[in-house]
This record gives structure tokens, C-alpha cells and sequence, in this order.
């Protein structure tokens, strides 16, 4: 990096505005804008609640992995209430002798608990950076459920520092009610005592496929005031090639790389830099920043390991937008 350069991602500056509430669970805004810059969002929870290059895919079954960061906060209310990307060629293997890779999601949670939030009430992003592409009714993208609208907000442990971004989960009720989302925002816990492990916080129209608006918060054995929830991980129903993203596509100095509409959850990205490669530290926000941020001249190449072990290669060109590869991670058994 220059010395004279200051990446665009550190000059903005931090703002945060934190509405507390009285139920329910909160998402935790974060930065697509800027490297750390925060934003917040208020959730109901109802009464009581492209340049050219190769791309291989392989997978090996490793087990799940973590990182550190920290992001913005937001809190929620429990009243009631045209882009193109790389040019790749693909060739995949899945685990030891072409077998499927075990998948390495987290155990089930059988006593867990949902509430609800809509974006409206301040989100004016979601924490891992995902593009909000509508609103009433809200709508994110990539998320491969209910036309965008069935999304969620992760209890702060379980969030894991943006590790579980772009996970899908099942939420069931005893009831045989059921409902899947995919993870795109945080409920941090340091807001909302709520937010503890086991409890989602869902955008309403998903929430109202296994609640009522007026029971708000569900799942009587973590605190609800009504029902019995369960949810596990499972693989996410994509459509399409895995993509990258870069948050600043005009710097030749500074960038961080965000990895979308992948089916299984991101453990790891890599940049070949001089020949080795160099492990991205994942931000809160869920961007994957290498060092300082100075990755040398485009095009970059990146390598991503999922929750699985399996692990996808691409040439990424500095430009705007969706850059897909031409494969996605394996299937896991």
C-alpha cells in the first residue's frame, strides 16, 4: 500500500444509533458502504416479543472453523404490532474418491426460539452486506427462500462473527409448522437479552409462516410465550454458480471481497499474492480483507473452503458487481 493512500473503507466514519426494546430480537446492521461502518435497525417481535481464469472446485469433509470481528448493533421492538462476471471453466471433485464431503453444520438446536423484525423500523442494511433489493415487502438478495422475503437475524454466539452468513436454516413448531431462511443479519445479544444461543430473529413474513403477528415471541422452552421451536442448518437450494463481490471495484490499492449465494457457509477465503497464498481475515460485516487490504494487481486470484472442507477457486477482474464462477461448492451427505 502506498503510504500516502488511505483506503477509502477506514475513512468512513462510525455511526450508531441503538433503539432499545422492550422484546423481541435485533439485527445487526452492518457495512457494505465502508470498512467497519455501522448501522442500525429496529425489529418488531409482535406481543411479547470479470476477467478470465480457471475455477476448481474439490472437497476434502473438513469440519466447520470460526473467525473474529466486530460489527455494528441494532435492536428491535417487541411491541406489538446489469453485472458480469469472471469467465471460468470448472472441474469438481467431492471428498476422498469422488465420495460427497460430510457436511459439517453445527448440531440442531430442539429448544430454540424466533421472534420478528422488518427492516422499516431502521435497518438500512443488513450485517453481512447483503443488497436489500426491496422493501414492504422486504427483500434481500441471494436469499433463495420465498422470493427473497424469508430471511433472519442470528443470536450473537450463534452468528459466530459473520461465520454463519449465507447459512439457510429450518425452523420448525410442534405444531408441523415450518419455515426456511437464510442468515443475512446479526441479533446481538449486548442489545436484546433475547438474543441468546438458540433464538432467530426472523423478517415478519417468514416469522408468519410458523407464528401468529400477535404471539411475537415463540417457543415456549427459550423463553416464548408460546409453541415449541426447533431449527437446524441445512444446505442452501442455489440456483447458480457461487459469486464474489468487491466492495471497492475502482481502488487498485485497497479492496475487500465478499463471497455470495453459496450453499453450504464460507470458513475460509484465500488471495494468491507473489505466489503463496494468504488466509483473508473476515470482518463482522463479512467481507474478507487480506493484510492491509493491498492484494497487488488485478485480476486476484481467490480460493474459498466452505463449513465442509470443499474448496472453490476463481480469477476475479477490478470491476463492479456479481462476479460468478462457473461451479458451486459439492454437495454434502
Amino acid at each position: 500500500m502506498k503510504l500516502d493512500y488511505v483506503p477509502t473503507g477506514i475513512l468512513w466514519p462510525l455511526v450508531s444509533l441503538i433503539a432499545l426494546g422492550v422484546a423481541g430480537c435485533g439485527d445487526d446492521g452492518g457495512g457494505d458502504s465502508g470498512a467497519g461502518t455501522e448501522s442500525t435497525s429496529t425489529a418488531t417481535g409482535g406481543q411479547g416479543g470479470a476477467g478470465g481464469g480457471g475455477v476448481t472446485a474439490t472437497g476434502t469433509g473438513a469440519g466447520p472453523g470460526s473467525t473474529t470481528a466486530t460489527g455494528a448493533t441494532s435492536t428491535s421492538s417487541g411491541e406489538p404490532g446489469s453485472t458480469t462476471g469472471a469467465t471460468t471453466t470448472a472441474a469438481a471433485t467431492t471428498g476422498a474418491g469422488g465420495a460427497s464431503a460430510s457436511c459439517g453444520y453445527p448440531a440442531e438446536y430442539e429448544d430454540g426460539s424466533v421472534t420478528f423484525y422488518t427492516l422499516d423500523m431502521g435497518s438500512t442494511e443488513v450485517n453481512c452486506s447483503y443488497q436489500i433489493t426491496g422493501r414492504n415487502p422486504d427483500i434481500v438478495a441471494h436469499v433463495p427462500f420465498g422470493g427473497g422475503q424469508y430471511f433472519a437475524a442470528m443470536n450473537t454466539e450463534d452468528y459466530n462473527a459473520a461465520a454463519m452468513c449465507g447459512a439457510c436454516v429450518e425452523v420448525t413448531r410442534d405444531d408441523g409448522r415450518s419455515v426456511q431462511a437464510m442468515v443475512v443479519d446479526q441479533c446481538p445479544i449486548a442489545t436484546n437479552p433475547k438474543c441468546t444461543a438458540g433464538h432467530i430473529d426472523l423478517s415478519k413474513n417468514a416469522f408468519l409462516k410458523v407464528g401468529e403477528e400477535r404471539e411475537g415471541y415463540v417457543g415456549t422452552t427459550h423463553g416464548g410465550a408460546g409453541g415449541k421451536i426447533s431449527w437446524r442448518y441445512i444446505p442452501c437450494p442455489t440456483a447458480g454458480p457461487l459469486t464474489f463481490r468487491l466492495k471497492d471495484p475502482t481502488n487498485v490499492y485497497w479492496n475487500e471481497i465478499i463471497v455470495e449465494g453459496h450453499a453450504h457457509p464460507i470458513e475460509k477465503l484465500e488471495v494468491e499474492i507473489n505466489g503463496a497464498w494468504q488466509t483473508a481475515t473476515r470482518q463482522s460485516y463479512n467481507y474478507f480483507v487480506v493484510g492491509d487490504g493491498n492484494m497487488g494487481a488485478a485480476p486476484y486470484h481467490v480460493r474459498v473452503t466452505d463449513i465442509n472442507g470443499s474448496t472453490l477457486e476463481a480469477m476475479l477482474a477490478l470491476k463492479a458487481g456479481d462476479q460468478p464462477a462457473s461451479a458451486q461448492l459439492p454437495a454434502c451427505r
